[in-house]
């Protein structure tokens, strides 16, 4: 039951990534990457393959297939990792998203009851 919902869960958050990733790379194709600012056609590529990443993990999530957690934790905490980056290195301090941050706990915690049952 927990497992479910955890797994569900990290869908729904994927799923959500996905379309803000999407959503940032049509309407305007600008984003950061470890402090390096990408626009045009490389920042479509990056957001599009981010967002890309985050479906295909959602769906083997959504089919229960060994080894989509880890990919989740490696989805989020690289995210996570390189959203933290670019905010010190641009200056705003240590913020950190609490979406990335939501994914990240759950996956680990769903990795967690799949090894334990």
């Amino acid at each position: 039951m927990l497992e479910d919902v955890a797994r569900y869960t990290l869908v729904v958050l994927l799923v959500l990534s996905f379309l803000v990733l999407v959503f940032v790379s049509y309407y305007n194709p600008e984003t950061y990457s470890f402090g390096i600012k990408l626009s045009g056609v490389n920042a479509l590529i990056y957001l599009l393959i981010g967002g890309i990443a985050g479906i295909v993990i959602a769906y083997l999530l959504f089919k229960k297939k060994s080894g989509s957690e880890i990919l989740a934790i490696l989805y989020f905490g690289y995210f996570l990792i390189e959203t933290v980056i670019t905010n010190l290195s641009l200056g705003f301090g240590f913020l950190i998203s609490p979406l990335l941050t939501i994914g990240l706990v759950i996956s680990v915690v769903l990795l967690l009851i799949r090894k334990m049952a």
